[in-house]
């Protein structure tokens, strides 16, 4: 009964992140030279946090400046929560659009970053969605994988990555992820039970 919404329902599982970085490198290297779109919406995904929503709404003139550089830092207002937020572009992300931008020969700074082949709105997250799955299925890489796949891959390698000599770091989630609790985050983002004690095991901040 656990796994059945209110009206009966089973639940769809929940999707999973990737965590191994050699598929990540796989992702990264098969879309750049399939479709420079896909490419970029992979790397900001991940890279952002942002919701597939808030990330599909980005605009050409959301992220350039005056001098058409892409800026490293913008403020935009979550769909899902109407709060304001403030979302910093790394330099993969930088890049990953700057490449992008580059490949468009008529560039109008009103249209949707990721738009769609049909019309002038952003690909739906349907078809994110698609793209996801049918990436990883082509490549090999097993799990279940999703829209929301993106921003936990972001967070769970955020985490790993800076757990051992920042323990507060999974605070900072749960705070740009909106997260009730730091155990909600933990959950999001996969880490399950045995990977928190491996984590702490090795935790050695006083050697």
């Amino acid at each position: 009964m656990a796994n059945l919404k209110a009206n009966g329902i089973k639940k769809a599982a929940p999707v999973s992140p990737i965590k191994r970085p050699k598929d990540l490198k796989k992702i990264y290297s098969y879309l750049k030279g399939e479709n420079l779109r896909n490419f970029t919406v992979f790397v900001v995904g991940v890279n952002v946090l942002l919701r597939a929503g808030d990330l599909l709404s980005l605009k050409w003139s959301d992220v350039l400046d005056e001098d058409q550089d892409i800026k490293k830092k913008i403020m935009m207002t979550e769909e899902k929560t109407d709060k304001r937020r403030e979302v910093r572009f790394n330099e993969d992300a930088r890049s990953a659009l700057e490449l992008y931008k580059q490949s468009i020969k008529q560039l109008n700074i009103e249209d949707y970053i990721f738009k769609s082949r049909k019309g002038t709105g952003p690909i739906t997250v349907k078809t994110l969605h698609r793209t996801i799955k049918e990436t990883c299925i082509e490549l090999g890489i097993k799990g279940n994988f999703g829209t929301h796949t993106l921003r936990k891959t972001g967070a769970y390698h955020i985490y790993i990555n800076n757990i051992a000599e920042n323990p507060s770091i999974i605070s900072y989630l749960q705070k740009i992820l909106n997260h009730s609790s730091q155990a909600t985050t933990l959950r999001y983002i996969g880490i399950e039970s045995e990977e928190i004690d491996d984590i702490f095991d090795n935790l050695k901040l006083f050697q």
